[in-house]
């Protein structure tokens, strides 16, 4: 929240009262109108992001995933978790996005008259917006930590898988200190649909690396959602030596060109009840929170000289220089 003046209202004129009549000698102007200006409560636009980390540092999350993978059912799954109370060891903090939050899980609430829990989906129209959330440790409360979660539509990330130049716009991951994709566990489950989906993953980090927005600093984290799909079935083993034999490919083609490559299983929302609620969820939300310095750059190899300038680094120094 910040406090400041209203451009748009005029100043109090200093030399008149309220009836128009001239003030008296030696009277004290009335003060100008300074006003509170309130969050709006919705999710914020990279401007208004770029304003807010003048003045306090953030956490950025940028969330990767197709349509229906379970990108906002994730978000609304944390905020979800912290209505009830304390949770993954840390208290709710403020939002400066709490209308934002509530339209998104609105739709899983009785209160909605949907007879089935679903989610808010991201409008293909809007462009990438950050929802704010602040946390403390239970055990340190001073000790605030700001997450700034990303929202954009899924359809925008299909996009760049088959044309790199569009990352290039994906200021999101640009600034992130976390990149998560999703995987989509509900895929994973279908035979015809699992090939399909583990492929949109790979190609997914492949466009990014190739489109500049990941480096080998990138942390990036590899999350499997709807794992109360997966749980339970009669192919349970296939799908574990699946998602074993993804993993270690993805480790292989892209380990080295990353800072860090995890994976993690979540199951956000489980209409059944074989998990509760933000399942996994809360170990994602702890790393999220962990203060850390980024991955330092290799530094094995020199990078080879392409000019004068570039090889003048390389010669001996001469003895006088010495």
């Amino acid at each position: 929240m910040t406090s400041e003046a209203n451009d748009d209202v005029p100043l109090a004129e200093p030399t008149g009262q309220p009836d128009g009549s001239p003030a008296p000698a030696g009277a004290i102007a009335p003060p100008a109108d300074d006003r509170v200006e309130l969050p709006s409560g919705e999710a914020l636009s990279p401007v208004e992001l770029d304003e807010f980390l003048r003045f306090r540092s953030a956490t950025i999350v940028s969330l990767i995933g197709e349509r229906s993978s379970g990108k906002t059912t994730l978000i609304a799954s944390i905020y979800g978790r912290f209505l009830k109370g304390p949770f993954a060891g840390r208290l709710f903090a403020g939002s400066r996005s709490l209308l934002a939050f509530e339209r998104i899980i609105h739709d899983s609430r009785v209160d909605s008259g949907r007879a089935v829990a679903d989610t808010h989906r991201t409008s293909r129209s809007e462009t990438a917006s950050f929802l704010h959330l602040a946390t403390a440790a239970a055990s340190a409360p001073s000790q605030r930590v700001d997450l700034m979660i990303s929202d954009r539509a899924g359809e925008d990330y299909a996009d760049a898988r088959g044309i790199s130049s569009l990352v290039s716009g994906f200021l999101e991951i640009q600034k992130a200190d976390r990149v998560v994709v999703l995987l989509d566990g509900a895929r994973i489950r279908n035979r015809v649909e699992r090939a399909e989906a583990v492929q949109a993953v790979r190609q997914m980090i492949r466009a990014l690396l190739d489109g500049g927005a990941l480096s080998e600093r990138s942390v990036v984290q590899v999350v499997t959602t709807k794992m109360d799909l997966l749980a339970g079935g009669d192919d349970d083993a296939e799908t574990s030596q699946l998602l074993t034999s993804f993993r270690d490919d993805l480790t292989s083609a892209f380990g080295a060109r990353l800072g860090e490559l995890t994976y993690w299983e979540v199951a956000a929302r489980d209409p059944l009840g074989k998990f509760e609620l933000a399942h996994g969820v809360d170990a994602l939300l702890m790393e999220w929170n962990t203060p850390r310095e980024l991955p330092k750059l290799r530094s094995d190899v020199a990078p080879e000289p392409t000019d004068e300038f570039d090889r003048l680094a390389f010669r001996p120094r001469p003895a006088r220089w010495s």
